[in-house]
């Protein structure tokens, strides 16, 4: 099936933390702000309204409701504008191992790192494929909604920990809150974060290793498609088989980018290890691979 990629503008919000705003009460955050809802999903002509504000129907006959808005704004002049995605796919084909954006699967987004967007950009600029972004619906906001606020969901790295049955959601709220995180693994000065960023070579879609937090500085690594840090997450005790598969990405990136690999700094991140765990990462990645204890 061929998709196209369209410009939609740069996202509004905080710089230092998860740049969302909460719409209504139905989500647990929303819930907890005592958040007004701004936006009523259910009146757009492409849904069936219920008699509750904000909750309406889908294809299936499912009740949901739109609980977090993402708002953006087009500084470019580039809104409306789009590619097809074999035009981005063929350009990333340049590119000798997979990135987020050519291996998504079972996903209905991902991130994309530097490199991809300077690429993607790049695209939409030269296009001159256009839609007419003009439309009859009221897509006004009831008044400025409100912002998420780390002080809405935790407030320092043992909250966190607390909150997280598993490696997906403490990815989330780690992303959600950079500034709670370990003085060792805390990005500083301008930064991108990337999530489930693949390393390895590829493979079928679902075998594909994906580190869990990637973060992408100056000097970018090969135009930005290389982390300068990648960071994995757990929830329990690192055994034997998480350091492998931190050691696991460390080949690979000795592989691709050989003697320059040691610029990749590796971060395995737990509440706990097993004793004397470090024994299980080879002599030759002990300067790249570390361990941080998430928590006390």
């Amino acid at each position: 099936m061929k998709r196209k990629i369209y410009y939609g503008g740069q996202a509004m919000g905080s710089s230092s933390c998860a740049a969302f705003y909460i719409n209504g009460q139905y989500s647990p955050l929303g819930n907890k702000a005592k958040a007004k809802l701004y936006w009523d999903e259910s009146k757009r002509i492409i849904y069936k309204a219920t008699d509750k504000p904000g909750i309406f129907k889908i294809n299936d006959g499912r009740e949901v409701c739109q609980p977090y808005l993402i708002r953006f704004e087009d500084n470019s002049g580039l809104k409306g504008k789009y590619i097809s995605s074999d035009e981005l796919y063929f350009e990333l084909g340049k590119f000798p191992y997979p990135l987020p954006t050519n291996t998504i699967s079972g996903m209905s987004f991902c991130t994309m790192t530097p490199g991809e967007v300077n690429v993607a950009l790049k695209l939409i600029k030269e296009s001159n494929e256009k839609i007419n972004i003009k439309t009859d619906e009221n897509i006004e906001l009831a008044e400025n909604p409100l912002p998420f606020t780390p002080s809405l969901g935790f407030t320092n790295i043992n909250e966190a920990m607390g909150q997280s049955d598993n490696e997906a959601h403490l990815e989330a709220l780690l992303l959600a809150n950079p500034s709670i995180w370990p003085e060792d693994i805390r990005p500083t000065a301008d930064y991108v974060l990337c999530r489930q960023v693949p390393m390895s070579p590829f493979k079928p879609p679902e075998w594909i290793d994906k580190a869990n937090i990637c973060i992408y500085h100056d000097p970018l690594i090969n135009n930005g498609t290389i982390p300068n840090i990648i960071l994995e997450l757990k929830v329990n005790k690192v055994s034997k088989k998480d350091v492998e598969q931190v050691v696991k990405y460390a080949k690979w990136l000795h592989i691709i980018l050989k003697d320059t690999a040691y610029q990749t700094k590796l971060f395995l991140c737990s509440p706990s290890f097993a004793h004397n765990i470090e024994r299980y990462i080879p002599n030759e990645y002990k300067r790249q691979i570390e361990l941080v204890k998430l928590g006390d």
